[in-house]
């Protein structure tokens, strides 16, 4: 584990660990070998271990990334450079990529779009699964044994040289859209609006919006991908008709999820 954490400071430089408890939240702390004791026993205790860099501006995380799309994806396939890849549970996989420049949260969920990575997972105040502790979800417990997560690859000698992306000057006034918490965010491959479609803009908008909710994703960020993923306006064109559109959408789908 020693190691693991020298490893972790070189490609992060500055960064936080974090231990998340299901029932009562989560809190960080700075990183140190004379930790690694209490971090031990917090997760052998059924506590989650994380770790997030202090700069998130240069770094992004790609989650559910499944081995089969790992080892054929041709921009993860080499790993390098920039890429700290955890296997997170048997044959799941995520990787960090540290970029040469700051990307914006709009930039960062069109990359992990791009990637088909879990889009429910949103870039802002994002943690990944520390290398070096157990994978406590119950799913994966096995006669009280829980996977280990994996250090599979790191590379801190270079940076990624992300492409800079052109995102639709879209910006709509919304008022926030209460949602109960979700028990239980399903599991699943990354979803598309493409996916929802039933012919009908409105109708894939709503049964993509219940989709979404469903798997955790807020709703300010539902009503973001539906700004970006959906092309034909026709029928709610401005600023307003589209906040007014996308707000009677959200909330209808949240009223359903809240039953």
């Amino acid at each position: 584990m020693e190691r693991i954490f020298r490893k972790l400071e070189r490609y992060f430089s500055a960064w936080k660990i974090g231990i998340l408890n299901p029932d009562r939240g989560l809190w960080s702390l700075s990183p140190s070998v004379n930790k690694l004791g209490y971090l031990k026993a917090m997760n052998a205790n059924g506590y989650h271990i994380f770790i997030k860099p202090e700069d998130e501006s240069r770094f992004l995380l790609l989650d559910d990334i499944p081995g089969n799309r790992l080892l054929h994806q041709k921009e993860l396939k080499r790993f390098k450079p920039g890429r700290l890849v955890v296997e997170t549970s048997p044959g799941n996989f995520q990787v960090w990529i540290k970029a040469g420049r700051s990307i914006s949260n709009p930039e960062k969920r069109y990359w992990i779009r791009f990637f088909r990575a879990d889009s429910a997972c949103d870039p802002n105040l994002r943690w990944g699964r520390c290398p070096g502790f157990r994978n406590c979800k119950p799913k994966y417990g096995k006669n009280g044994r829980f996977p280990l997560s994996r250090l599979v690859w790191v590379d801190w000698e270079k940076v990624a040289q992300v492409p800079k992306v052109t995102l639709p000057k879209r910006t709509v006034d919304r008022l926030p859209i209460k949602v109960k918490a979700i028990e239980q965010r399903l599991s699943g491959n990354p979803i598309l609006r493409t996916d929802y479609d039933r012919g009908d803009e409105s109708a894939t908008d709503f049964a993509y919006a219940l989709a979404l909710l469903r798997r955790g994703t807020d709703p300010e960020v539902i009503a973001d991908r539906l700004l970006q993923e959906r092309k034909d306006w026709t029928h709610h064109k401005g600023q307003r008709r589209q906040a007014a559109y996308l707000q009677r959408t959200i909330r209808r789908a949240v009223e359903i999820i809240n039953q």
